[in-house]
């Protein structure tokens, strides 16, 4: 046995304990802006890497995702069940630039419209804009009770299920085919482009609360 030995966490050496380092010194913040279909207004916050290579702040920041509400973007009551998504593409100047990436309805919105007595019509198109965007659009409506009708069930027949589906993807392909991204983003949002769903619909059977329940954005131009 040696008798100079140390006893063990006795002898001289390096701490182990680590230092309290705030992550935040190494990191800054930056302002996230609407696309400009949107009016480019700032809606929030987000965190990125502090560094002098611009590259490598633009990578920290790319390809995220941002939900908003289109409510606290335009200022409508009746839309405050829309939720959108941007996508960061690049930044200028502490502000991140976003484009439009999809688009959703709020789940109590659309169980608030589900009835008895009633057929569900869902269906999803494919569209590709003038200027290269590829979405996919889904697509909800509901049956409902002809003028002066006794009977308590509004159902659809099978057929004409299939051929109310296929007049809207029908009216959703020609409508992608002739506008530019920017002019199809605000008949999305507002009620033109279900409106006049809804009313080629209801000539086969009457309808109601037809509702672009989500938009998914597949694919962009390579020069966006």
């Amino acid at each position: 046995m040696t008798i100079d030995k140390n006893k063990k966490g006795q002898g001289v050496g390096k701490s182990n304990k680590k230092k309290n380092v705030d992550f935040l010194l190494k990191k800054e913040w930056f302002e996230v802006n609407s696309p400009k279909e949107f009016g480019e207004k700032s809606f929030g916050l987000t965190l990125g890497n502090k560094s002098v290579n611009v590259s490598k702040t633009i990578e920290s920041l790319k390809n995220r995702n941002y939900k908003v509400n289109l409510n606290d973007i335009k200022s409508a009551e009746d839309s405050s069940h829309k939720k959108l998504t941007f996508k960061c593409y690049d930044y200028d100047e502490k502000n991140c630039l976003t484009g439009f990436c999809g688009l959703d309805t709020s789940r109590d919105k659309f169980f608030s419209m589900v009835r008895k007595w009633q057929t569900i019509i869902e269906t999803n198109s494919d569209i590709r804009t003038k200027d290269g965007y590829f979405l996919r659009i889904f697509l909800v409506a509901f049956s409902r009770k002809r003028r002066n009708q006794t009977k308590k069930t509004s159902y659809i027949k099978a057929s004409h299920i299939r051929t109310i589906r296929r007049k809207m993807n029908e009216i959703l392909i020609k409508e992608g085919a002739v506008c530019l991204m920017k002019d199809l983003i605000p008949k999305l949002i507002s009620e033109k482009l279900v409106d006049e769903i809804g009313f080629y619909g209801s000539k086969i059977y009457p309808l109601q609360n037809v509702i672009i329940k989500k938009v998914k954005v597949l694919d962009r131009p390579s020069n966006f």
